[in-house]
């Protein structure tokens, strides 16, 4: 039987892309927790590229668990910031090869996620949202807004290419979403990555990276949010 060790360890690098491989000890902490507190869902994620995320990602859920494949794939005249380029006929083929269901589980959604209306998709919430869409300021923000509205109040919603010097409009975007004052707040980041939640959990998924030896530093302040810093 085939496990998502397997898939790291055999196929994850043959999946073009970028995402480290400490986001599975990353993820199965936040999998393990939603497990223990019976939270169901999928996962869903904007800006799927090739999939190499998304599949990690899906390797977490059950057959029943639905998640969303949010992307413009081959409609690349609305992608204005050129952050990524993906494929669906890449992403279908990956789905096939290296996705735990075959994507029998997935819906493929073909739009801006800045103009389409994903909540009539995505009908239940899903535990894992990953944000990874356009890297413009306003982009950002709005991907961050949606992700609040269809996240699982237990879920977590991870938000890529946080402190890379290339997109600084998702650092910017990520600032003016939480001077907004959401329920969504920040609990941790780490390989270019930040990890939200609702403020009700932050406390609950700040203990179980720590206690996990995950945590390099636990107060780094941002935007009046405690938060941790992680390791591998």
């Amino acid at each position: 039987m085939k496990t998502i060790e397997n898939f790291m360890k055999n196929d994850f690098e043959m999946i073009e892309g970028w995402c480290s491989g400490y986001m599975q000890q990353y993820s199965q902490l936040i999998d393990a927790y939603h497990k223990d507190e019976n939270v169901n869902g999928g996962i869903a994620e904007i800006g799927v590229h090739h999939g190499k995320f998304f599949i990690l990602l899906n390797w977490l859920t059950e057959k029943n668990e639905e998640s969303y494949a949010i992307d413009l794939f081959d409609d690349q005249h609305l992608n204005i910031d050129q952050s990524g380029c993906g494929s669906l006929e890449i992403f279908k083929k990956n789905l096939l090869e290296f996705d735990k269901h075959q994507g029998n589980n997935v819906n493929i959604v073909i739009a801006d996620s800045t103009t389409y209306p994903l909540e009539k998709d995505i009908l239940k919430p899903v535990r894992i949202f990953s944000v990874d869409g356009g890297h413009t300021v306003e982009h950002t923000l709005s991907d961050l807004k949606l992700a609040h509205k269809l996240i699982h109040k237990q879920g977590v919603v991870i938000l890529d290419d946080i402190t890379n010097m290339h997109w600084l409009g998702v650092i910017e975007g990520c600032i003016r979403f939480l001077e907004q004052k959401p329920t969504l707040v920040p609990f941790a980041i780490g390989q270019n990555k930040m990890f939200l939640c609702n403020l009700s959990y932050a406390d609950s998924y700040k203990n179980i990276f720590k206690n996990s030896g995950y945590s390099s530093k636990d107060d780094v302040m941002l935007c009046g949010h405690k938060i941790i810093a992680l390791h591998h």
